[in-house]
């Protein structure tokens, strides 16, 4: 067991008031354990990459296997918090993927701590952390905005349609807010889907790869995604591995509802790739273009109402999971 030095990044307000608790339950383990560790607050939307960057440039390190051979404490960045928080910290390391994240999951969805098969109670996801001597790498997905040159990382997928438009509408309603203070705010998006499902027109977007052109006329749905899960466990891609350097594509038609529901159907019970209105494309590059406005989502981050046009490749980044 590595001995470490944990920075806790907290994100308070994740899961509608989970985050404190979790960091109450992991502050008592560590306290009683004898394990040292300082805290970090993140106080708004974006304060954890201010957070992230303040430590990478004063006690971060990159990892090295000769660590173990010493008696010096590993400073690690532990993320207590939600996929929005762990998102604003990896696009804060951006291309410093040689030091290692950890995360102790404690938001609503939790779908990257599904994609890596990770414990999430706060305590057993510390325990799991304490006992492992080396950080290992995972696929991030790394993507390139072609209309303005950004460059970003996201480490559960990127959506353009119908999930996007859920996620939209569910953070402009005002349920939301009151749902919040009765810590169910999740149950927003279930009422924003209601809705929406029956609005989202579809659209057409055009696929590149490296072996293919495809238009699409009639999009409902296109997620960009390397592990399985979106929308707080739904196994949307459920072969997709982090662990490989492919990332998976799954665009949905939009269809009748009757046909649409079967389609929910069985995609809750994980026999929708049958389906002839579901695409699934595994590339390790790929550039997605919508010339009509849609709503996006990354990582179930608003991108806004408007058009795509993105470029995608995976990146490898280390991770003390």
């Amino acid at each position: 067991m590595t001995d470490l030095h944990l920075h806790l990044l907290i994100n308070e307000k994740a899961g509608s008031g989970t985050g404190k608790k979790a960091a109450e339950h992991v502050k008592h383990y560590l306290n009683t354990h004898h394990i040292s560790y300082d805290t970090h607050i993140s106080e708004y939307h974006g304060h954890a990459v201010t957070l992230a960057k303040q430590l990478l440039n004063s006690v971060l390190a990159p990892w090295s296997s000769k660590l173990n051979d010493t008696n010096t404490h590993f400073p690690l960045l532990v993320v207590l918090g939600g996929d929005g928080t762990l998102h604003e910290v990896i696009n804060a390391f951006g291309e410093h993927t040689d030091i290692p994240i950890g995360y102790i999951p404690c938001g609503s969805g939790n779908d990257f701590a599904r994609g890596v098969n990770l414990e999430r109670q706060p305590v057993e996801a510390l325990e799991h952390l304490l006992q492992l001597n080396e950080p290992d790498f995972y696929n991030t997905l790394c993507y390139k905005d072609n209309n303005t040159g950004d460059v970003n990382y996201c480490s559960n997928n990127i959506g353009i349609g119908v999930d996007a438009n859920i996620v939209a509408t569910a953070n402009h309603s005002t349920a939301k807010k009151q749902l919040n203070k009765l810590k169910i705010g999740s149950l927003s998006y279930l009422t924003a889907a209601t809705s929406v499902i029956f609005k989202q027109k579809g659209f057409p977007l055009t696929l590149i790869t490296d072996d293919e052109t495809t238009a699409f006329n009639n999009t409902f749905l296109c997620t960009t995604t390397n592990h399985p899960y979106f929308g707080g466990g739904v196994a949307l891609a459920p072969f997709a591995d982090p662990k490989k350097e492919d990332m998976t594509i799954m665009i949905v038609e939009r269809i009748a509802f009757p046909k649409l529901a079967r389609l929910i159907g069985q995609l809750l019970r994980r026999k929708h790739l049958a389906s002839k209105y579901l695409h699934q494309y595994n590339t390790t590059e790929a550039r997605l273009i919508s010339n009509t406005p849609q709503y996006g989502q990354v990582d179930g981050e608003e991108m806004g109402y408007r058009t795509f046009d993105i470029s995608f490749t995976t990146k490898k980044r280390l991770f003390w999971l």
